[in-house]
């Protein structure tokens, strides 16, 4: 599922194409359960002509802002993915939805899964769910931790998988994070210390800066295409693979319904200690939120 790495990558390579600045001059939807506002019919009113200003990206979800003063906004679900070709292109598999743009390209949204959304809204907090801090932000800080996690008597694993809590995060990277600050899956959020949120904070901003570099290696050195998904993080998922740090056999468990892998070694159940070696990231994210 894009997480935040995946949806900033799409982002960067939205801007790289050069999207903004092109208007859109039409509208083809193939899925109709994709549009959540407003109908198609006010769709294909609304959005040709508009010319997008900026890519932005707000957790999970892709903004548009537009010079009508709406705001096209996407989520990719599980599997979506948005490209610009021209036109004439052969249409790749799983090509769902097609936006004209004004000079001969289209933006197209590839959707395997069908869970992909789209809204075309005068204010963008009619389609986004309550969002947390941005941890790639400046001021993504352990006192946002500490606030947030205060009072939860849930598993860490659950905590960070709450977009109200901290915005982009899914299962692949709340499994980094905690592997990477030393924290078991199961700890409750109100029972780790100022250090261990010390060393969460942490683990978040190298987990999610360091996806993000090897996707922007990844564009420099396969664009105008490049891979939309890579394998960026540290902890092995499969059955018998031992851990980066200690080669004690890695664990798998359920959290809530979610797949979850750790090492028991370097995560015990009780207060642990930092996976220091990978706690390295870019000082220099670039985000682009709002």
């Amino acid at each position: 599922m894009p997480e935040l790495p995946e949806v900033e990558n799409t982002r960067r390579y939205l801007v790289q194409i050069g999207l903004p600045g092109r208007r859109f001059t039409g509208v083809n939807i193939s899925w109709a359960n994709t549009l959540k506002n407003p109908s198609l019919r006010e769709l294909q009113q609304q959005l040709p002509g508009s010319r997008v200003e900026s890519v932005q990206r707000r957790g999970k979800y892709l903004l548009m802002p537009l010079d009508t003063g709406a705001t096209f906004i996407a989520h990719l679900g599980m599997a979506g993915r948005l490209r610009v070709h021209p036109q004439n292109q052969p249409a790749p598999p799983h090509l769902r939805h097609t936006f004209p743009l004004d000079d001969g390209r289209e933006l197209r949204f590839l959707d395997s899964r069908k869970f992909g959304k789209l809204w075309l809204v005068a204010d963008p907090q009619e389609a986004l769910p309550p969002l947390g801090p941005e941890p790639l932000e400046p001021g993504f800080s352990v006192e946002d931790l500490c606030l947030g996690l205060a009072g939860h008597n849930a598993p860490i694993k659950a905590l960070l998988l709450d977009q109200a809590m901290v915005a982009g995060i899914g299962n692949l990277y709340a499994d980094e994070s905690l592997f990477l600050a030393g924290i078991h899956p199961l700890r409750l959020g109100w029972d780790l210390s100022a250090a261990e949120l010390a060393r969460l904070r942490d683990g978040i901003v190298a987990a999610l800066s360091s996806a993000l570099a090897q996707y922007d290696r990844s564009r420099a050195a396969e664009w105008p295409d490049p891979p939309p998904a890579l394998e960026t993080w540290t902890i092995p998922r499969a059955k018998g693979a031992s851990c980066p740090n200690c080669v004690s056999d890695m664990a798998c468990m359920t959290v809530r319904s979610r797949t979850t892998w750790y090492c028991p070694q370097c995560q015990p159940a009780k207060a642990s200690q930092p996976v220091s070696r990978q706690l390295s990231a870019p000082t220099n994210p670039q985000v682009g939120v709002r």
